[in-house]
């Protein structure tokens, strides 16, 4: 299962150099990165979730983490609508969508819900 960190900063240069580095140390690749400077947060999602907890921990940066689900899609118009009505019929809130990578007919996309389980379960993950 995908993470997303979110990682408490401020908003002045620097900042993001900062995660990025600590991250780099321990060969950590930003897989993708979202940022909300009036919220003072960067969230990302990296290509090893245990090491990156660790590396913001030992940096003492303040963060939060939270499980992601990823979906294969047809790279085609109309597919994030697809899913995210048929999650919306069932009450299930989409908190934060990440695209992860893609190729020339899928892409992935990770997603933090209100309800794991039944996400899980209506997009046959």
């Amino acid at each position: 299962m995908e993470k997303e960190f979110s990682v408490k900063l401020a908003n002045k240069p620097g900042e993001l150099a900062r995660v990025a580095d600590v991250l780099l140390k321990d060969g950590v690749n930003i897989r993708s990165i979202a940022t909300e400077p009036s919220a003072e947060v960067v969230r990302i999602v990296t290509s090893d979730s245990e090491k990156s907890k660790q590396s913001l921990s030992q940096s003492g940066m303040q963060f939060s983490e939270r499980n992601l689900l990823v979906a294969k899609l047809e790279d085609k118009p109309g597919e994030l609508a697809r899913i995210s009505a048929a999650l919306a019929r069932e009450g299930v809130n989409i908190d934060a969508a990440y695209m992860l990578d893609k190729n020339a007919t899928h892409v992935h996309i990770a997603l933090a819900v209100s309800d794991e389980n039944k996400a899980a379960s209506i997009l046959k993950l």
